[in-house]
């Protein structure tokens, strides 16, 4: 019996054999292990905000896909799609940006039974770089020529007067200067104007991506400059003259509306009273500035100082033969003779001016034109230089008589 039971569990365990080898036959012969390929497996992108907050950018386009190779038997592979797959890239892996790969997380497979043999690619190659901001000042060039008699008030204002710039780090540390450049011609009124901005590159190459868009607003600010005018009244005391008027400024710098602008030819002072004055004179007087318009960077009131000068007379004697006869008959038929012996000129003017006047310069004449036989009372004329006055002129007595005949003497034959 024991033989028996020892020959029964050896055929028992032999018949399990012989089952468990069948079944693995009949098992891969209707449902074998293969492997299968799934090719453009979509990638989902993890943390891409990641980037935005930390400056980096990827210059390269990188893979958003991969192929995975599966193994199972035919009848779990079937069942898998593409859709059961899931991988990710997680942008937060970065650590800095000289890393150049970027690790895939998974595949897995959410289909059960299945293998996963390889991932083609197992990472993406990335070129990386840093944004980085940079704020660089705005120059203006201008080429701005003024209309006669108007000048900038100051320099050209700009808004803004500089720019951020947030670009790649390469390329914001190449950055020399942002320039801008305005051209006007016969300028004479406040204006404003766009001007379009370019970047340049420290070799002076424009960098045309970071122009776009870039612009500043420039405000020239105009004034006119006009004379001014001292208004007077009233006169000086009797016998005093003006000498010298300083006023300070003799300019002011006047800004308003450009039509009435161009029309202004002076500005005014209120009057100033000189009525009386014998002495040299300072005052102040208040600008009147026309309505509309406003001084610039000028005072609204002028410094007077005018200087005056008492005028003197002086006496000139003159003789007989200072004085001169014009018009006179000069074919020897009329004796023509002063017969005043001494006469007295007055003149005024200041006293360096009748100072000057000498016996001489005032070339005393009569005119005897026209007259006869007899004593006559003629007018001294007197020749005097502009700034000095005759006071008074005198008059001279001439005596014209007739010349003695010449007696005829008799012909000798």
């Amino acid at each position: 019996m024991n033989d028996l039971f020892k020959k029964d569990i050896t055929i028992k365990i032999i018949s399990v054999l012989i089952a468990v080898i069948l079944w693995l036959f009949v098992s891969n012969s209707t449902n074998p292990f293969v492997p299968k390929t799934f090719t453009n497996i979509p990638v989902k992108i993890e943390n891409e905000s990641y980037l935005d907050q930390n400056n980096y950018i990827i210059k390269n386009k990188y893979k958003t896909s991969i192929d995975v190779t599966i193994r199972g038997r035919q009848e779990a592979i079937d069942k898998v799609r593409t859709s059961d797959f899931e991988a990710s890239l997680d942008f937060s892996q970065i650590q800095s940006v000289n890393d150049k790969t970027l690790k895939i997380t998974g595949p897995i497979c959410t289909q059960k039974d299945v293998q996963i043999v390889s991932v083609n690619p197992p990472s993406i190659d990335v070129q990386l770089a840093r944004n980085k901001n940079g704020t660089f000042p705005v120059e203006l060039k201008s080429n701005i020529t003024m209309k006669p008699g108007y000048i900038l008030v100051k320099a050209p204002t700009m808004t803004p007067d500089s720019y951020p710039i947030f670009a790649e780090e390469s390329i914001i540390n190449s950055v020399g200067t942002i320039k801008a450049s305005i051209d006007i011609k016969n300028l004479d009124r406040d204006t404003t104007q766009t001007v379009v901005c370019k970047v340049y590159n420290k070799e002076g190459n424009e960098i045309t991506s970071l122009s776009t868009g870039l612009k500043v607003s420039v405000k020239l600010e105009v004034a006119k400059e006009v004379p001014v005018s001292l208004v007077t009244r009233g006169r000086l005391a009797t016998d005093y003259i003006e000498t010298l008027r300083v006023i300070e400024p003799v300019k002011v710098l006047v800004s308003g509306p450009a039509d009435e602008l161009a029309k202004l030819a002076e500005i005014k002072t209120e009057q100033v009273n000189i009525d009386k004055v014998n002495s040299n004179f300072t005052a102040s007087a208040s600008l009147v500035v026309p309505e509309g318009m406003k001084l610039v960077n000028s005072p609204s009131k002028i410094s007077v100082n005018i200087s005056v000068e008492k005028l003197v007379v002086k006496d000139i004697e003159l003789v007989q033969n200072d004085i001169s006869i014009l018009n006179g008959i000069n074919d020897g038929s009329m004796n023509y003779e002063i017969k005043t012996d001494k006469l007295t000129v007055k003149v005024k003017g200041r006293q360096p001016d009748v100072d000057a006047v000498l016996v001489e310069n005032l070339k005393p004449a009569v005119d005897v034109s026209g007259l006869a036989e007899g004593t006559h009372t003629v007018s001294l004329n007197i020749t005097l230089p502009s700034q000095v006055t005759l006071m008074s002129q005198g008059n001279v007595e001439v005596k014209v008589t007739k010349a003695p005949e010449t007696p005829t003497l008799p012909v000798i034959p």
